[in-house]
């Protein structure tokens, strides 16, 4: 029955958020649980797949936005990620970070990757594109969060897609969906102890 009344409550909290309109009434049930939701998608060509992550945290929109901007302590909180540098800010929504991460088989890589956040409506959205990395030929992806429970809580729905350079592809297969995962636990439990 507290399933049930949940999921009536966040279905009419977020009713005209296109990111719930995604997720069925079992995955919107394992939402209302704390947990991930995770759903991967092939792509043509790709080695591995595009991984898509949904979560619910309990933190507004604002709150969480503040967790993605802060790289000084992200390495605090995401799991193998060992230092988050700010590069350059061609303007205020802008940012140019070199992340180094340790990665399960391959050990410490580095990437520069271009941040965009812009607002659409109540939602943030911030874009990511790979500038330089000698593990991937392409690293896409896009956060967008949309208040939900107003006004404490929010919705994460989080893209990562990465094409690997071929030496490393066969060696991390089936390690990006976990990756993902823990990330986006690790940002939903940072933005819960801020903002929550």
């Amino acid at each position: 029955m507290k399933v049930l009344l949940g999921l009536v409550l966040l279905t009419a909290s977020a009713a005209a958020g296109p990111v719930l309109s995604e997720l069925s009434p079992a995955q919107i049930g394992t939402l209302e649980k704390g947990e991930v939701v995770i759903r991967s998608e092939e792509v043509p060509g790709g080695v591995w797949p595009r991984i898509i992550a949904y979560v619910r945290i309990k933190a507004n929109v604002d709150a969480v936005e503040k967790v993605f901007r802060d790289y000084a302590s992200a390495s605090s909180f995401v799991p193998g990620l060992r230092k988050a540098e700010v590069l350059k800010r061609p303007d205020p929504d802008t940012y140019d970070v070199r992340y180094t991460n340790t990665m399960p088989v391959v050990g410490d890589t580095q990437c520069t990757v271009r941040n965009r956040y812009s607002r659409q409506g109540d939602a943030l959205v911030m874009r990511w594109s790979l500038i330089e990395s000698a593990h991937a030929d392409e690293s896409t992806g896009e956060l967008r969060v949309e208040p939900l429970d107003k006004p404490q809580g929010s919705i994460m729905r989080y893209v990562n897609y990465v094409r690997p350079k071929l030496s490393i592809a066969r060696l991390a297969a089936g390690a990006a969906a976990n990756e993902v995962k823990k990330t986006v636990l690790a940002l939903k439990k940072e933005s819960e102890r801020r903002g929550g």
